[in-house]
């Protein structure tokens, strides 16, 4: 006996909602159930003249809208991207510095080389107040 068991599963994209549903439906009113079918093909058929400019806006508009949005998200992977490095660098500090501290608890800690601080010199030029 075969499994049934998922194989009539669909994904959301598969599934149509009412809304898509009535979206291609045309509205069925008491003129539209009057007309003849050649009558709705010549009336489909008409266009308005400014309808090609106004198509053309609308996907220039889109188009725009769209890189916005890339440029948007290149500035977002940017700043993750610095942040991942700080975060990064923290955490590669924050374990040297463990290490550092756990050898210097085991006494077995690498000796640091002082820096020499500048020597003061005896002779400075002294300024004489007068009051």
């Amino acid at each position: 006996m075969k499994s049934e068991a998922l194989r009539n599963i669909r994904t959301m994209r598969q599934v149509k909602t009412s809304l898509d549903i009535a979206r291609s439906q045309r509205p069925r009113t008491t003129n539209s159930l009057s007309k003849t079918s050649k009558e709705i093909e010549y009336l489909e058929s008409l266009t308005d003249r400014r309808a090609v400019q106004i198509l053309a806006k609308e996907t220039n508009r889109f188009a725009a809208m769209e890189a916005s949005i890339n440029k948007s998200r290149g500035h977002v992977l940017k700043a993750r991207e610095k942040l991942a490095a700080t975060i990064n660098k923290n955490h590669a500090l924050n374990e040297l510095r463990r290490e550092l501290q756990q050898a210097r608890w085991e006494g077995n800690a690498p000796v640091p080389a002082k820096a020499e601080m500048p020597s003061v010199k005896p002779n400075l030029r002294q300024v004489e107040l007068k009051y």
